[in-house]
C-alpha cells in the first residue's frame, strides 16, 4: 500500500477524510492553529504527514499560517491550511495576497455556529459570504467546493488540490461541523485511480516568461515557476505587471483585475456542478440546500414525495462561482424554492433568490446553527409552501 494513498475502506471522520484527501492530492506542507470543530484535522495531517516526508508546522496564529503555506507553495510544495470560521476571519488579509499573486493553495473552512466565537464545536453556515468576499479590495473570483458526507471530504479535497494547480489561485473546501465529525464508510481507491493534476511548468526562458497572463486574462493552466528555478518570481500584495512588478497605473491595475476573476468566470463549463434529484419528475416546489445540511433536506424531499408532493432538490456542490444558471432553470420549472441553511441572515437564500431571477418564489428556512435541520422542520416548511 502507498503511504500516500491508504487505498481501503475506512470508517473515519469527515476531518480525517479530509487529511487522507490533501495527502493523497500530493499536500506535503501544512501549516495551522488549532480550532474547533477543524482541530481533528491538524492532529490527522501532523499523524501522517511524517509518513510521506512532508512537514507539519502549528504557527503562532492564524495569520503566520496562511502567510506560511502561500512561502510554501512558492517553493514548490502542495500546500494546505484549516480553521473554522473566527480563524478564516484572521485569514483573509493573507488569502488577499495568495489570491493577487495566484498562488495555488488549498484552505479547509470547517464552519461553526457564531458570529464571533459562537458555539466552538457545534455547526454552522455562516461562512458562505465570507469565503466569497471577505478578502480586502474585491476585484477577483473565489472557488469553493462543498461536501456533505466523509466521502465527499475525501474526494473535494483532492479536486480542492487539483484547482488550485489548474487555477493557479487559493482554492477552499467550504465544510461544516456535521460533515468533519460525522463518522462514517470512507472508501479510498488505488492510487492509479485518482486524478492528480501537478504543478504546470514553464517551457520558455526565464527571460521569455511572464508571470502573470495579461494579455490572455482567462487563461488557465498557467505554468507556476518555483523560486530557485531561475525565473523571475515577483510575489509582492502590490499591484503588478505580467512581470510581476508593481505599479500604480489605472490600466495595470484594470487588467489584473480582469485577469483575477475572468480565468475564473470563463470557465464556468468545468466550475459547476450540483446534484439533483427529481428535478425531471414534473417537480412542483424545490429545495436548495448545500453541506451537511443537504442530507436532512434530501431525507424531507423523500418524506414529501412519498406524501404526494412533487417536490425536487438541488445541491450546489461546487458553491463559488456559483451555479446561477442550474438555479434558475429549477425556478423556471417550479413554484416555490424552500432553502434550509444554518445562518439567520439567508446567505444561500439570497443567492438563489438572485439567481432565480423573479421565476419562483424564495423562502429561507434559517436557524442560528448548533444543531442542523431536522427532516420533519424542513418537511413542516415544505408543506406550509405548498398550502
Amino acid at each position: 500500500m502507498s503511504k500516500a494513498v491508504r487505498t481501503g475502506k475506512w470508517f473515519v471522520q469527515g476531518d480525517e477524510a479530509i487529511a487522507e484527501g490533501a495527502i493523497a492530492a500530493g499536500c506535503r506542507y501544512y501549516a495551522g492553529y488549532p480550532i474547533t470543530p477543524a482541530s481533528e484535522i491538524s492532529e490527522a495531517v501532523g499523524r501522517r504527514m511524517p509518513e510521506v516526508g512532508g512537514v507539519v508546522i502549528q504557527m503562532e496564529d492564524e495569520l503566520a499560517s496562511i502567510h506560511s503555506v502561500g512561502g510554501a507553495s512558492v517553493a514548490g510544495l502542495k500546500a494546505l491550511t484549516v480553521s473554522s470560521g473566527p480563524g478564516i476571519s484572521l485569514k483573509l488579509e493573507g488569502l488577499g495576497w495568495g489570491i493577487k499573486n495566484e498562488i495555488p493553495y488549498v484552505v479547509v473552512d470547517v464552519q461553526r455556529a457564531g458570529p464571533s466565537n459562537g458555539v466552538a464545536t457545534r455547526v454552522g453556515q455562516g461562512d458562505l459570504y465570507t469565503v466569497k468576499y471577505g478578502s480586502a479590495g474585491g476585484n477577483n473570483s473565489i472557488i469553493a467546493l462543498s461536501p456533505q458526507s466523509t466521502q465527499e471530504a475525501f474526494d473535494l479535497t483532492i479536486e480542492c488540490f487539483n484547482l488550485a494547480e489548474i487555477f493557479r489561485t487559493p482554492v477552499f473546501l467550504l465544510t461544516d461541523e456535521t460533515v468533519g465529525h460525522t463518522r462514517e464508510l470512507l472508501v479510498i481507491p488505488d492510487e492509479s485511480e485518482l486524478k492528480i493534476v501537478p504543478r504546470f511548468k514553464p517551457t520558455v526562458a526565464p527571460e521569455q516568461f511572464h508571470m502573470y497572463p495579461m494579455d490572455t486574462p482567462g487563461a488557465i493552466e498557467h505554468p507556476f515557476p518555483n523560486i530557485g528555478e531561475g525565473y523571475g518570481i515577483c510575489v509582492s500584495p502590490y499591484t503588478h505587471t505580467s512581470k510581476g512588478y508593481a505599479t500604480t497605473s489605472e490600466r495595470d491595475q484594470d487588467r489584473m483585475a480582469i485577469r483575477l476573476t475572468k480565468k475564473v468566470s470563463d470557465h464556468l463549463d468545468i466550475l459547476t456542478r450540483v446534484e439533483t434529484h427529481y428535478l425531471d419528475d414534473e417537480a412542483e416546489w424545490g429545495v436548495v440546500a448545500y453541506g451537511g445540511n443537504a442530507r436532512p433536506a434530501l431525507a424531507a424531499v423523500n418524506m414529501a414525495r412519498e406524501a404526494g408532493i412533487k417536490c425536487a432538490m438541488l445541491r450546489p456542490i461546487i458553491i463559488w462561482p456559483f451555479p446561477d444558471e442550474e438555479v434558475y432553470r429549477m425556478a423556471c420549472r417550479v413554484k416555490n424554492i424552500l432553502v434550509p441553511e444554518l445562518n439567520r441572515d439567508g446567505q444561500l437564500s439570497r443567492e438563489v433568490a438572485r439567481a432565480a431571477r423573479g421565476q419562483a418564489e424564495v423562502c429561507h428556512l434559517g436557524s442560528g446553527g448548533v444543531e442542523p435541520h431536522l427532516p420533519s422542520v424542513v418537511l413542516s416548511e415544505i408543506q406550509r409552501m405548498t398550502q
